[in-house]
């Protein structure tokens, strides 16, 4: 029995079933949010289950500083790639993470109708527009990158520009008076918050936060499910294929 084949098939069959539980929880969020509306504001403390508003983000006690582009944000997600030689010169190279983090603050979220207070903990973020920063020596890192100590070089063009050292920082956030979707339980706002209503995750079956409309949030939900759900599929495929290729019984 080749035991390399047995681990390699063994281990696409896993990332396959991972794949598909993925995409299957992105499209069961996909159809739940179809299920519904937004509602204004001020309707959301009358419904019960889940409830969708869209507004937009203001400020509640403190805000975050974004740690690629130093802007003031409720939520932000970060990735810290460094490009590596695959080996040689004509193979190229890639872009391997290298160190991620996430960070978030309560906000208020406010429509024509009225202020919902948005307690972020837990909810599932969707936040796709990317800001990328390739810094060199006329442009220094903010100060929270600079206080992780990541060592980084000048970005060197050519033949002999391999890349090795190089660093891409991306961000993705929510800003301050952006546009955002919420879906939540709503509950009475906590004492002393200026709102209508709160916004938690509470016994709702979907706690999400997107910087994009209910329809555009529903897009990436389809996109995300279908794409984990097929490439899942063809890696279970591939991987049993292997395992029974190598004797083993399934």
């Amino acid at each position: 029995m080749d035991l390399v084949s047995l681990a390699i098939g063994g281990i696409l069959a896993a990332l396959g079933v991972a794949g598909i539980w993925t995409g299957t929880s992105s499209l069961r969020q996909w159809r739940r949010l179809g299920a519904d509306d937004p509602v204004p504001v001020r309707e959301a403390i009358s419904r019960s289950g889940s409830v969708e508003v869209e507004g937009a983000v203001r400020e509640h006690e403190t805000t975050l500083e974004s740690p690629v582009m130093d802007e003031s944000c409720v939520a932000y997600e970060y990735t810290i790639e460094q490009r590596r030689n695959r080996g040689g010169k004509r193979s190229g190279s890639r872009w391997r993470t290298i160190e991620d983090g996430t960070d978030r603050r309560p906000f208020v979220l406010e429509d024509e109708s009225g202020r919902a207070y948005v307690d972020p903990d837990g909810a599932s973020l969707s936040l796709e527009r990317e800001r990328t920063r390739n810094p060199n020596g006329d442009s220094p890192l903010p100060g929270f990158l600079r206080s992780l100590n990541v060592d980084f070089s000048i970005n060197i063009g050519g033949p002999f520009g391999a890349g090795i050292g190089n660093r891409r920082y991306t961000e993705r956030r929510l800003d301050l008076d952006g546009h955002c979707y919420v879906v939540g339980q709503a509950e009475r706002s906590p004492a002393g918050i200026d709102a209508d209503v709160a916004i938690v995750g509470g016994e709702s079956p979907t706690f999400l936060i997107s910087d994009a409309t209910e329809g555009e949030t529903r897009r990436r939900l389809l996109l995300r499910g279908s794409g984990f759900g097929l490439a899942g599929v063809g890696c279970v495929a591939l991987g049993l294929w292997i395992l029974v290729s190598t004797g083993v019984s399934v």
